[in-house]
């Protein structure tokens, strides 16, 4: 760094100004001392302070202090790191007339002259301690060795980026190139990638900069935009990394990298293409700690989860995953690999690129150029004895029809397709002309899947408005959905991760004599459904009504349904409290959906100052000790707000002064095969009221809202509360007390 001395000229002019704030020996000292800054040594010797300095030189000139100082890059661009460092100055903004700029000497005609010459604008000067600037043209203009220093304090994950060799011995990057402020800068973008969950790095360069763009749960955002100076050398660095040639910056490159972060490993899979303003790169993270997953951690709901159990129960046959680009098929074939694998099989897969390494799998990289295709690898891996085999992709003709001839001699088979539905996936393969009999005879299941974002359960809000005008008729209009908000847990967009929604199709007599004899696509949807297989936007709906998503992010990841279908086709798009939806598989029967529990939050409202009642179980019950709220069955026949009123005073002995619906949610019921929505409500109740336990509870206590939350055992039952004291925190519903009070 560059010293005021050395890039500020004497500063003498400021000697009047001292003498009106400094005695007459500290002057004396000063003067011999001339050649130097005079502002440096008085704020050095603790004579006085830089604002003592900036008020009484303000004062003299009529020149305001700057705030703060933040720099436009119109203004970083028009003037130079060379002018800014000769005249101690800080370009802050620039219009087609002026250029506003931070000095610490406004006597400096020489610099502005210069700087009106070279800008060809009247410059305006503001006031500044010289450091200060000094310390803001460092960081303004060096941005590589401020993220360095950065990476020096910050307390982030540790990165050791480790380059693997051909022979698969990992060899580390020197020390001292390890210190290099672009290396440092790296490091810092990928690791800070990993510790955020983004699933690609975007570096694409522009007029502006460089964009850092990071994709969180299948979004982007720009993170960072970096000066176009150092993209040359931050695109090498990374192409060292990977193992490409740094040479060669007009042809596309790709390769893999591997780090460490904080001791375990990562990949990366990185690719670059020349674009007009230098070469973009996209890092992928590889994180397996993330992607591979057991099925049930899948997500998937209690309509497709057992189908998806049911396909993977096949000894033998073909099972297609189907979905865009990032659906999540990997981390779903994957899944179910792991859980083969305890069968004691030999398991071989064939992928373009390998993205994970699963220990106790044989994982073949295709390799187009040495003729290691699709299809050749398959022919070398049915002599290799496989009981399953996974095939990356079916792009052409010879690798379907390889893939279902090994369906059908006892192999199961795993492969993926880029197809927008379930039944879509069947007529692909018959355009690439697979024989329908055979396809009829070796087809097991398809599963066809999108990844929507969920909503954080920290911020996400029930929707005041109701359901929107685009999804009415898919779900019923008086349903309560919810909203994202935004908060610090999510970063302020109110999601946290991705469900998986999905449309699971297992073949049926039914289905295959449609795909043997060909039918149209129409016969072959209305196959399905009467099968009972839900549709992608009827697993949405489903999670919308679970509280899981909001309809913004459900509309712009899946297309609505119309109602110009097949009549014997229609269905209603979500799990219908009204009827029986979605017939199951034959051992299941069917499931239903019932209004089957309350429960009920009892509280005192103390002019805003919520008081709510918390009651633990007795010890010779269900659950005992655990502490929950008011909680009931829903008789039959009876209204849930009647059920509400009745477990209160049996498990009370309190009556309602006022009595509101909250939410609903759901609950599986595994051993019944049933789906119950739990209602909730919100009573207030007088502040002398005394309480009568019933046997069910041994002991109650009045808690606020946040020591309610938790105390109560069931998670779901904090968030419930949350949105009743959102709702109803005045001790009325406000707007909306038309549409949420009962009594």
């Amino acid at each position: 760094m560059i010293s005021v001395v050395d890039s500020v000229a004497t500063d003498t002019w400021l000697f009047p100004i001292l003498k009106q704030l400094l005695p007459e020996d500290s002057l004396r000292a000063l003067e011999p001392g001339a050649g130097r800054s005079l502002w440096r040594a008085v704020v050095d010797g603790s004579l006085l302070t830089d604002g003592d300095v900036l008020e009484a030189l303000s004062a003299r000139t009529r020149f305001r202090i700057a705030t703060d100082l933040l720099v436009s890059s119109q203004a970083c661009e028009a003037v130079s790191e060379r002018l800014a460092r000769k005249f101690g100055i800080l370009p802050l903004a620039i219009s087609e007339s002026t250029l506003d700029i931070a000095t610490s000497n406004p006597y400096d005609l020489d610099c502005e002259k210069t700087l009106s010459f070279a800008t060809a604008r009247t410059v305006r000067m503001c006031l500044a301690p010289p450091d200060r600037i000094q310390q803001r043209i460092e960081e303004v203009y060096a941005p590589v060795d401020r993220v360095s220093k950065l990476l020096d304090k910050a307390a982030r994950p540790v990165i050791q980026p480790v380059i693997e060799r051909h022979d698969d011995t990992d060899e580390r990057v020197d020390e001292k190139e390890v210190e290099r402020p672009v290396i440092k800068l790296v490091d810092h973008i990928v690791a800070e990638g990993i510790a955020v969950g983004a699933s690609d790095i975007h570096l694409e360069a522009g007029e502006n900069g460089i964009a850092v763009r990071y994709r969180i749960d299948g979004m982007l955002k720009e993170v960072m935009v970096l000066p176009k100076a150092v993209g040359v050398p931050l695109v090498s660095r990374i192409k060292i990394m990977s193992q490409m040639d740094i040479a060669d910056r007009l042809r596309p490159q790709g390769g893999r990298a591997r780090v460490a972060v904080n001791g375990a490993r990562v990949d990366l899979r990185v690719s670059t293409l020349p674009a007009s303003h230098g070469e973009k790169v996209v890092i992928r993270i590889l994180d397996s700690r993330a992607a591979l997953r057991s099925v049930e951690a899948l997500g998937l709901d209690p309509v497709d989860g057992p189908r998806m159990q049911k396909l993977l129960e096949v000894r033998e046959g073909l099972i297609l995953v189907t979905g865009p680009t990032g659906s999540g098929k990997t981390t779903t074939l994957y899944a179910a690999l792991r859980l083969l694998q305890h069968r004691g099989v030999n398991i071989i897969t064939v992928e373009d690129p390998v993205e994970y390494r699963i220990p106790g799998i044989v994982q073949v990289q295709i390799h187009e150029k040495a003729g290691l295709t699709f299809a050749s690898a398959l022919r070398s891996v049915l002599r290799q004895d496989p009981d399953v085999v996974l095939i990356g992709e079916i792009r052409d003709r010879e690798t379907a029809a390889i893939a279902i001839q090994a369906s059908l001699t006892g192999h199961l088979v795993f492969a993926t397709l880029h197809t927008n539905d379930a039944c879509s996936s069947i007529i692909r393969l018959t355009d690439l002309g697979v024989d329908s009999a055979k396809l009829a005879g070796a087809l097991k299941g398809v599963v066809a899947q999108r990844l929507i974002r969920r909503l954080c359960p920290a911020c996400k809000l029930v929707a005041n408005a109701g359901v929107p005008r685009r999804i009415v008729g898919a779900i019923p209009e008086d349903s309560m959905i919810y909203v994202p908000r935004g908060c610090k847990e999510c970063s302020m967009t109110g999601y946290s991760g991705r469900v998986a929604v999905t449309e699971v199709l297992v073949t049926t007599p039914e289905i295959e004599r449609s795909i043997a004899s060909n039918d149209p696509p129409e016969r072959l949807l209305e196959a399905a459904r009467g099968s009972g297989t839900r549709s992608l936007w009827g697993c949405g709906c489903a999670q919308l009504l679970a509280g899981n998503t909001s309809a913004q992010e459900l509309v712009r990841v899946i297309e609505p349904e119309t109602s110009r279908q097949h009549p014997a086709t229609q269905r209603p798009a979500y799990n219908s409290p009204q009827r029986i939806v979605y017939e199951k598989l034959p051992e299941l029967a069917m499931t239903k959906i019932t209004p089957g529990v309350i429960e009920l939050f009892v509280v005192r409202h103390n002019g805003g100052d919520w008081r709510v009642l918390t009651l633990q179980r007795a010890p010779d019950g269900k659950r005992p000790g655990s502490w929950e709220t008011v909680y009931g069955k829903v008789d039959a026949r009876e209204k849930p707000e009647k059920a509400a009123v009745r477990e209160l005073r049996e498990e009370t002995g309190l009556d309602p002064e006022s009595l509101y619906n909250v939410t609903v949610s759901s609950f599986y019921l595994h051993d019944s095969h049933t789906i119950q929505m739990c209602m909730t409500f919100a009573a207030f109740v007088s502040d002398d009221a005394e309480i009568t336990l019933s046997e069910e509870h041994q002991r109650f206590e009045w808690l606020s809202v946040d020591d309610a939350c938790d105390r109560f055992t069931w998670p779901r039952e904090a968030h419930a509360l949350r949105d009743a004291k959102h709702l109803l925190g005045r001790g009325d519903a406000g707007t909306v007390e038309d549409v949420l009070r009962i009594q």
